[in-house]
């Protein structure tokens, strides 16, 4: 397997994840919500979103930037970069 083949499968079982949590949230807020005391609920459920998702951009940067710096693009970018510049 290439590693460009790796980096795609590991941003895909990511994204797997990160759905089935982000359903079970959902259902878990959904059942919640009908119960009085869901304002608690709702700011625990908006907290654990909004921490997914920066977790999940994190995630996928740095998968980015590894497989950049494995294939080279990041080498060759920057040599471009320098290239421009003089």
């Amino acid at each position: 397997m290439t590693t460009q083949e790796d980096a795609r499968k590991k941003m895909a079982e990511s994204r797997q994840q990160g759905e089935h949590l982000k359903e079970s949230m959902l259902n878990r807020s959904e059942e919640k919500l009908n119960r009085p005391e869901s304002s608690d609920i709702d700011e625990e459920a908006r907290e654990l979103m909004v921490e997914q998702r920066h977790h999940d951009k994190q995630l996928k940067k740095t998968m980015l930037s590894r497989s950049e710096e494995e294939i080279g693009i990041g080498e060759s970018n920057q040599e471009q970069d320098s290239d421009r510049m003089r």
